[in-house]
């Protein structure tokens, strides 16, 4: 009988432990914050303010953001004075973030893609100056520095969850020669390697071309314009066949108009255009700053903007309603059967383990409190 007894209460401990590690999986599933940020094309103060109105840092510029991702899709180099500061701001604030379990992800846009062979045309005069003229910002982009290192190990393209987040975006010729989300991450590291080392792969080599001859036939997810010849058929098409998974591809690269955010969300939300040319070397409207949020346990989207830095205006956007559910139900299906098998497991041996226990002392006449 007492060995009968202690397999019952085995078994109910291991089934509670069972209950209590599932309910600490849900608890511990709290929404981590995304923050997608697009071109900012060496505006600090803009920089600054998108930054704040997402949360992400006090007023003294540090991480507040706690656990969130921040991912910038590119272009923070030319057109203004500060896009060295913007850098060297990103990258004491990724060492913050990640202090606290958070991330900074900064994207290789195709402005940081021409400062690397040195072609500093669209460079702000102040900026080239600040870094030592033509050679010196040489050495500052170059593998010699922690700067020039930081920027050439950058991803080209970024993938979570159901999002794929680049600078430029998908075209037909993109699809052609990234084919898999295997494909992606084949294609950050074999373009990180092209810029630090000079081992240029096929596939690196799209990744450093910046020929733009002919809008359809560019190939490279850096430089596609993908809002000027959007064909959402064709990109419905790839993401459902070659990414299965992938509902939204959010892109940088090809301005709004700086005044109007709206028609951010294209293609019934498979394409989301977030450069809202900041910049107010761009035309820039000063104050007015958005930026895209995202909740990563429902995968809610939602614009934040204001348009001066007391006036806050959200527009929100749920792309993908429907496969939300899905992704849920497929995501916790194993951890909801496995808690209600738990719970009715628990409840059924606890009451027979009561009863089995029960009985035997009191027919042996004894209890924790005496004779019965």
């Amino acid at each position: 009988m007492m060995l009968f007894l202690w397999r019952k209460s085995l078994f109910v401990l291991l089934s509670t432990a069972l209950i209590v590690a599932a309910f600490a999986i849900v608890l511990s599933a709290e929404a981590r914050r995304l923050v997608a940020v697009g071109d900012l094309h060496g505006d600090y103060e803009q920089s600054v303010a998108v930054l704040r109105l997402a949360g992400l840092i006090d007023n003294s510029n540090h991480w507040i953001g706690e656990d969130a991702l921040l991912v910038q899709l590119g272009d923070i180099l030319d057109v203004g004075p500060d896009d060295i500061v913007i850098i060297r701001l990103l990258m004491r604030l990724q060492q913050e973030a990640q202090s606290k379990g958070g991330d900074v992800i900064e994207l290789l846009g195709n402005h940081e893609l021409r400062n690397f062979r040195g072609d500093y045309k669209a460079v702000d005069k102040a900026s080239l100056a600040d870094s030592g003229g033509q050679n010196g910002r040489d050495v500052l982009l170059s593998n010699a520095t922690d700067l020039g290192r930081y920027l050439r190990t950058r991803k080209a393209i970024f993938h979570y969850g159901p999002f794929l987040f680049m600078h430029g975006g998908f075209s037909t010729a993109t699809a052609d020669m990234i084919t898999s989300l295997s494909k992606v991450e084949q294609f950050n590291t074999e373009l990180t390697k092209a810029l630090l080392n000079g081992t240029i792969s096929p596939l690196a080599r799209n990744g450093l071309d910046l020929t733009e001859d002919d809008v359809d036939d560019v190939a490279n997810p850096i430089l596609v314009r993908s809002i000027l010849n959007v064909k959402c058929g064709a990109l419905r098409k790839v993401l459902d066949k070659k990414f299965p998974g992938i509902q939204s591809v959010v892109v940088g690269h090809v301005p709004h108009n700086p005044r109007d955010f709206d028609d951010w969300r294209l293609c019934g939300g498979r394409l989301i255009d977030i450069d809202f040319g900041m910049s107010r070397w761009k035309k820039g409207d000063p104050g007015h700053v958005a930026a895209l949020e995202i909740d990563d346990t429902t995968w809610h989207v939602e614009l934040i903007e204001t348009s001066t830095a007391s006036s806050l205006v959200t527009g929100t956007n749920s792309p993908f309603p429907d496969s939300v559910v899905t992704y849920y139900l497929l995501s916790y299906s194993a951890l909801i059967v496995v808690g209600a098998a738990c719970v009715f497991f628990s409840v059924y041996y606890l009451r027979a383990c009561f009863t089995a226990t029960r009985d035997p002392l009191l027919k042996s006449g004894t209890n924790h409190y005496g004779t019965v």
